[in-house]
């Protein structure tokens, strides 16, 4: 009988202040609801299906997942008193918003409405009156599920000065002239929308637009006629995420002020020259994430105001071939851009080293530079002479192991250097000049391969004795970590502690080795040069009667301009560091383009495609022979592939690398045939190296129809 009364109260309640919607439970629940989470100034009610009071230095409120169907002045009769200056609903269920809501909030400068997918538009525009035009500065209506908008739905904003969101709705059209009522519409965000056609008129006071993530596939016209414009304080634009596939140097006519302008995500296979011309005042162009980018012509970034170009996450391929094919021109591609000050070239392809000093040759007034995750193996010695003001250098996630001891000298300006996540071995007193140590504010050398040897004491004790640990950020020393030896792999640099006498050069127990040794070196070092002679013998005779042959002037059916790599690399996983380290180096740094799995597969792309693919693009083979080699099941397809390969053109095509002799007991029958009637070079380091890397560079360049001359 009790809870009947209560209920009935509870009814007479909602009728006498004319409240939206008013149910009642039991005490305790009331008591539950009747509290917001309250942070300083900024309240936040959930749950509840009415507005309850609060403390009167609230000044954010954030009404949350509640159920309030209906929002008029009677809604916030319990804060009536309280000066609200932000006031957000998401997800309320809100139906109607009454013409008279926000009389009482003389001082909102900010409304937001999300996620209220049952608001009736129309409520909600004349709901606006209520605003006060002199103090609201930012109008956020996002997330609702909005088709389109009444062409008076500002009318009773005229005369405000704010910034507008219709992020995160379904509008299939922007038509600007319904924003003609705001007298000043800094700021439109209508981004993540389906957007396809845009209206320009009526954004005369904007200086920040942003179409991003919508379905517009052309630049929008942003002229009235020949000579005026529709958008004439507009500075920073974004178009990015579009389906926008070509631009010109008509495309961006009537933007005389525009000083930022991104278009990441489109379409663009190419970029034609002076696309530019128009932005007298750009600054800033963003144009990455476009994977079908192929051509950029010579002068595509021609302007003199430009200072920070981001042409990251392209998969652009810096490479010979593409300068043959006239693609792009390493020499002026940044050369009409004398004031640039910022460059991000992330995540393309950057592992041609000619190509790669090339590129740097005109870039002066660099500032920041940015090449992560870039496939560069090499830096050449000179790069940075192009760079005396470069305060920031990002290599982050390359293929980097060493660099020449002046590399880094001379360059004052220097404060933040990123080699994290490389192929870095060691650390010592000639990476780095002392100078420069002392300068940097950063220098993040993380996620590296580090050898924890006596050659890295010096890094270690530097790390220790100076504050050098205190510049490498959070990464120290839990992202610091051995590589090598397998006993310590995974184990913390922090925590490996190389004494001076493990390290000392001089110390009696080396003197004691050597002198003990110094009469067995002597008698075995006859056998050892017999050894070593009769390999580079083999090598010497082999490059010469390959000369002899091309002395004969056979006629070339076919050349490695032809093909897009030089050669591709066949070989076990086993032998990686080898390969990548020691074949690639010198191959690449004699210009030819090598093609390695780890380094150049299409990614996503099945194994298998990818390898049948790359041979098939590639002018030559390498096969990287050895006990690894000949064990591995894998490696034995990779061989059937080889002699389909060597069917077809010949056992010229191929160049076999003994890189360690094969035991007797893993020769399989298949690699024996190919090593019977292949010749082969067999590798020794040290003595006679330099004859085995001339004749492998000679094989590989030698025309496909001149027969290898066995030396078996």
């Amino acid at each position: 009988m009790s809870n009947l009364k209560l209920h009935c109260v509870c009814i007479l309640l909602c009728f006498a202040v004319g409240c939206n919607y008013f149910c009642c439970a039991n005490e305790n629940s009331w008591r539950k609801n009747n509290e917001c989470k309250r942070k300083n100034i900024e309240a936040t009610c959930s749950g509840l299906n009415y507005i309850p009071k609060l403390p009167p230095n609230i000044t954010k409120l954030i009404l949350k997942n509640n159920i309030l169907t209906v929002i008029n002045q009677s809604s916030f009769r319990n804060i009536s008193s309280v000066n609200i200056k932000k006031l957000w609903f998401e997800n309320n269920s809100i139906e109607i918003i009454q013409d008279d809501a926000f009389y009482d909030f003389e001082y909102i400068a900010e409304l937001r409405i999300t996620n209220e997918k049952l608001l009736n538009i129309t409520s909600l525009k004349s709901s606006f009156q209520s605003l006060t035009i002199g103090t609201i500065r930012s109008l956020y209506l996002e997330k609702n599920d909005w088709y389109g908008l009444a062409d008076d739905m500002f009318y009773h904003l005229v005369g405000a000065n704010i910034g507008l969101s219709l992020r995160k709705n379904l509008l299939h059209k922007l038509n600007s002239s319904i924003f003609l009522p705001i007298a000043n519409l800094k700021k439109l965000q209508v981004e993540e929308n389906e957007i396809v056609n845009v209206d320009l008129n009526g954004l005369s006071t904007t200086g920040f637009l942003d179409l991003s993530n919508n379905n517009i596939y052309a630049i929008p016209n942003f002229c009235k006629n020949s000579d005026e414009t529709f958008v004439p304080k507009l500075k920073n634009l974004s178009l990015a995420y579009n389906a926008i596939r070509k631009i010109s140097i008509e495309s961006f006519k009537c933007l005389d002020n525009l000083e930022s302008l991104n278009l990441d995500g489109n379409r663009f296979r190419s970029l034609d020259n002076n696309i530019l011309a128009s932005l007298h005042n750009l600054a800033k162009l963003i144009i990455g994430d476009n994977q079908q980018l192929k051509d950029i012509a010579p002068f595509a970034f021609n302007s003199s105001s430009l200072q920070k170009l981001h042409l990251y996450r392209n998969n652009f391929r810096f490479s010979k071939k593409k300068v043959k094919e006239k693609q792009f021109n390493p020499q002026t591609i940044f050369q009409t851009i004398p004031n640039l000050k910022e460059l991000d070239l992330s995540q393309n392809h950057l592992n041609d080293f000619f190509i790669f000093r090339e590129l740097f040759a005109s870039t002066r007034n660099i500032q920041k530079l940015t090449l992560v995750s870039s496939d560069i193996t090499t830096i050449p010695d000179e790069l940075f002479r192009n760079m005396p003001h470069i305060k920031s250098l990002n290599l982050e996630g390359n293929e980097i192991e060493r660099w020449s001891e002046s590399l880094f000298d001379n360059l004052p300006s220097m404060r933040e250097l990123y080699l994290d996540g490389n192929n870095i071995h060691v650390v010592n007193e000639t990476s780095f000049p002392s100078n420069l140590l002392k300068t940097l504010k950063v220098l993040e050398l993380s996620g590296n391969q580090y050898r924890c040897t006596c050659e890295i004491k010096w890094f270690l004790d530097t790390i220790r004795s100076t504050n050098l640990s205190t510049k490498m950020q959070k990464n120290w020393p839990s992202r610091y970590t051995c590589y090598y030896p397998e006993h310590l792999r995974l184990s913390r640099l922090a925590d490996y502690f190389p004494t001076i006498a493990e390290c000392n050069s001089l110390n009696i127990v080396y003197l004691i080795i050597i002198t003990a040794c110094s009469s067995v070196l002597i008698l075995l070092f006859f056998v050892i040069m017999t050894f070593q002679c009769q390999i580079n013998f083999k090598n010497a005779l082999y490059l010469f009667r390959l000369k002899q042959r091309m002395k004969r002037g056979y006629f070339s059916l076919e050349s490695s301009d032809d093909y897009e790599f030089d050669a591709f690399v066949v070989y076990c996983d086993a032998d990686r560091l080898w390969v990548h380290g020691v074949l690639l180096k010198h191959l690449e740094n004699c210009n030819l383009n090598i093609c390695v799995h780890h380094r150049d597969f299409d990614i996503g792309e099945p194994v298998l495609n990818n390898i049948g693919k790359y041979m098939e693009k590639s002018w030559k083979i390498i096969v990287v022979l050895s006990n690894d080699f000949a064990k591995s099941e894998w490696c034995q397809w990779e061989i059937a592939l080889v002699q389909e390969r060597r069917r077809r053109q010949g056992k010229e095509v191929l160049v076999l690398v003994m890189y360690q002799q094969i035991d007797s007991k893993h020769m399989i029958t298949p690699l024996k045939a190919l090593l019977d009637t292949t010749p082969y070079l067999s590798y020794k380091e040290g003595f006679g190296e330099s004859l085995f890397w001339t004749a492998v560079v000679k094989d590989i360049n030698k025309p496909l129809d001149i027969p290898p001359t066995s030396i078996f």
